[in-house]
């Protein structure tokens, strides 16, 4: 429920992603994290988030806001209505009404839309990273260019993944959208694009007081211990 109740009360207040993760000194990656429900921020975030939208905590965990909210406007918009003259009455009506059909054209979506949405784009394939036993990632600006139809996020590097221990997230071949990271914040948890002795994986991070490991999605191959000598830097984020 938290996830759908900050992504409803961040669009509701007009912020987009970015701004709200600077309200909250976090990164952008982390907000999308919360939203898709993968983790919830801990209490003293939580309460912060909850005093932004000015709603209890418990709410923001527990209650639909999204329903809630509207049923409560509903309530007093018809209070309101009511306390109106029979003329202006049907002032605010005409007024609705004419939202109402504003609303049902701008949902209507042409096929020359539909076919130019689907027209492949030529994206910039910078290199291949391993899901399992680590790949060279080239840093000049080599690479293949193909056409790609799918969503693309905010992004400043797309790879193709090569491997399967990073399923069922990542498949082998698939393409990733990557954000650079030359000094973000990075959270235990997060999906990195790690360099480890000039090899490249894409794995989840683990961040413990003791280490840091490289761990797989899929559970037939072991995290990878990252050593003190070891040559180690985070190239990115992966936008999910």
């Amino acid at each position: 429920m938290f996830s759908k109740n900050l992504k409803y009360l961040r669009l509701q207040r007009g912020y987009d992603q970015q701004s709200f993760a600077e309200m909250v000194h976090r990164s952008v990656s982390t907000v999308s994290e919360w939203e898709s429900g993968k983790y919830t921020p801990k209490a003293g975030v939580l309460a912060d988030i909850a005093a932004i939208f000015g709603v209890k905590i418990d709410d923001m965990m527990t209650t639909d806001l999204s329903k809630s909210m509207n049923e409560r406007l509903i309530k007093q918009t018809v209070s309101t209505m009511r306390r109106l003259h029979p003329a202006r009455q049907e002032k605010v009506y005409n007024y609705a009404d004419d939202q109402l059909k504003q609303q049902q054209n701008e949902n209507v979506i042409s096929l020359d839309d539909e076919r130019h949405k689907r027209q492949p784009m030529l994206l910039h394939i910078a290199g291949t990273v391993s899901a399992g036993t680590g790949e060279y990632l080239p840093d000049d600006d080599t690479g293949d260019d193909i056409p790609f139809s799918g969503p693309v996020p905010d992004y400043d590097f797309a790879v193709r993944v090569n491997g399967d221990s990073m399923e069922p997230m990542f498949e082998d071949g698939q393409i990733i959208f990557v954000k650079k990271c030359d000094d973000c914040d990075i959270h235990s948890g997060q999906i990195v694009i790690a360099d480890l002795n000039g090899d490249a994986y894409v794995k989840k991070i683990d961040i413990q007081p003791d280490g840091v490991r490289l761990v797989s999605l899929n559970p037939k191959y072991k995290p990878i211990l990252v050593e003190s000598f070891d040559d180690f830097a985070i190239q990115g984020i992966v936008m999910l």
